[in-house]
């Protein structure tokens, strides 16, 4: 939390943007469970983050929108929430 602050107190921080829009105009069809995406195509994941700090973002949240048991587990991803959260 200290860094954030003291980062706040030099400059003004940019955060990400939409994730999910990154992914789908990318090839991925929003049907499916995009945090499940931190396990299958984590290369592309990391170029989209990479892709927001290049471009000045200094807040970067995580694929994890949605990365609940019961969002996942309709996808068939219920048993792997906390593979696809620490990837994420």
């Amino acid at each position: 939390m200290t860094d954030i602050r003291n980062a706040l107190a030099e400059r003004i921080l940019v955060c990400d943007g939409a994730m999910g829009t990154m992914l789908h105009a990318a090839g991925n069809s929003l049907d499916q469970a995009l945090p499940a995406l931190n396990l299958t195509e984590a290369e592309l994941v990391r170029t989209i983050h990479d892709s927001y700090v290049e471009a000045g973002a200094g807040i970067i949240q995580t694929n994890t929108f949605g990365a609940s048991r019961p969002r996942l587990a309709a996808y068939g991803f219920g048993d792997r929430v906390e593979e696809i959260n620490r990837e994420g």
